[in-house]
């Protein structure tokens, strides 16, 4: 009869387990204002602190629907600027003609090839050092007419002093096919490294010394001209941290730790920095920021990031540093632990917390809305076949920004508070364990006097 009541808690216990399994409801939900992005694009809902606040760590309750219900697949992505980079292109080019203007100028004129691009900019190849030459720059399309496209190009090598050089001209875009460059100074005067050492002498007066320095004038020699232009192209994408706002903070001086607690509360933004306001200066002091780490019935605070807080400021001379950085979090409290030393507590006026944005991308479907789903103790995160496909298609196509409704209760949103909340507690989980024990124990221990009395009664 034990067995038989084991049997039927355990297949009752499964039962209301897998009923429990299905897809919970979600306590908020948002709409999402397409505005004129009605058709089939690639929208990206920027998260807000309403979402941060209510969905667990690594947002597995976290859902988007169509008008109808269905889900739609998204992407979760830090919200990053697609940058723009600025690279030369090689433009072909041979030099025509080649004029030399005795002790003032050098004039190389350079056609560009049958197809290649417009250049605006011109490398002079030397194997020279140790020189400095004004450049000019023009530009004609059958070298009878030349316009003046720079006047001011400079290259030089300062290399006998500092690695510094510069062998690059730049000029304004055109459509010239022929362009000449006048490399002014075609000789400059260099001073020998040698030097004659002539010394006189006369009774009576004293030793005279006279030195006579040399110069050398030195042909500017060039190998070869390149033409190139500058054009943009796709970087890479770049994260920028955004400002959130914190819910609060208090701050506390222990004189007998000699230390300045800063209590601060959030709604679980992904924080990565603090940065303090404050009034006071020429301070350095070592600062500590510390999260919260359950650990059964103990809470302890764990340090996750540390920096030296300071600002020094002379007259005109200020230099600040002013932050701690510390690996993304999301909590609700944090404390920033700056140690006073025998210093004066520093008077904190505010406190800034910066972080990761982050959003959902997804395929939007012509006329379809749509709106956010979120928050839940229990729901498991989702795991999308489309989320590589859209990760491929948000490298070619910029994704439309949209925005969030206010927040609101999700209608469909019934919390467990019956039987099924009862067995997904952990208390009554332990609870049926220790039940199923004992029974299994008074089970045992009745089969066992069942097979002592068996020879009696045989006897």
């Amino acid at each position: 009869m034990t067995g038989r009541l084991a049997m039927m808690f355990w297949i009752g216990l499964a039962v209301s387990a897998t009923a429990a399994d299905g897809e919970p409801a979600l306590r908020f939900r948002k709409d999402i204002d397409r505005g004129a992005a009605t058709g089939e694009e690639i929208l990206a809902v920027p998260l807000d602190s309403d979402i941060y606040a209510a969905t667990r760590d690594g947002y597995p309750d976290l859902r988007i629907r169509d008008e109808r219900g269905a889900q739609v697949p998204y992407l979760l992505e830090p919200a990053a600027e697609r940058r723009t980079i600025q690279v030369r292109e090689a433009c072909t080019s041979t030099v025509e003609s080649l004029r030399v203007d005795e002790g003032k100028a050098l004039e190389i004129v350079v056609a560009l090839g049958e197809k290649a691009p417009s250049a605006n900019g011109a490398t002079i190849r030397t194997p020279l050092v140790d020189y400095e030459h004004r450049v000019r720059v023009y530009g004609s399309k059958e070298g009878k007419e030349w316009a003046l496209l720079a006047s001011d190009g400079l290259i030089y090598d300062y290399t006998r002093f500092m690695d510094i050089r510069n062998r690059d001209i730049e000029f304004p875009f055109n459509d010239y096919r022929l362009l000449k460059l006048v490399v002014e100074q075609e000789l400059d005067d260099r001073e020998s490294p040698l030097r004659e050492l002539i010394r006189s002498r006369e009774e009576g007066k004293q030793d005279r010394r006279v030195e006579i320095t040399q110069t050398q004038r030195r042909p500017f020699r060039i190998d070869g001209v390149e033409l190139w232009r500058t054009v943009e192209k796709e970087g890479g994408r770049k994260v920028e941290a955004v400002g959130y706002p914190l819910a609060g903070f208090r701050v506390e001086h222990d004189p007998k730790k000699k230390e300045t607690r800063v209590e601060i509360e959030s709604r679980r933004e992904p924080l990565e920095r603090f940065s303090i306001e404050t009034a006071s200066r020429n301070f350095s002091r070592t600062a500590r920021v510390l999260v919260p780490v359950e650990r059964g019935m103990r809470t302890d605070w764990v340090e996750v990031g540390r920096a030296t807080l300071s600002l020094i400021q002379v007259r005109a001379f200020r230099h600040a540093e002013l932050r701690v950085d510390f690996p993304e979090q999301r909590q609700e409290r944090y404390q920033l632990v700056i140690e006073d030393a025998d210093n004066p507590p520093l008077e904190i006026t505010g406190i800034e917390g910066e972080g990761t944005p982050y959003r959902l991308v997804f395929l939007g479907s012509q006329g379809r809305s749509y709106r956010v789903e979120y928050g839940s103790d229990t729901a498991e995160p989702h795991r999308y076949d489309t989320a590589a496909v859209l990760a491929s298609l948000s490298r070619g196509y910029q994704p439309v920004p949209v925005k969030l409704a206010s927040q609101a209760a999700n209608p469909g949103y019934r919390p467990d508070r019956g039987f099924r909340n009862i067995l997904s507690s952990t208390v009554f989980l332990t609870l049926a364990i220790v039940a199923m024990v004992l029974a299994l124990g008074w089970a045992l221990f009745r089969a066992g006097q069942r097979i002592n009395k068996q020879p009696q009664e045989e006897l």
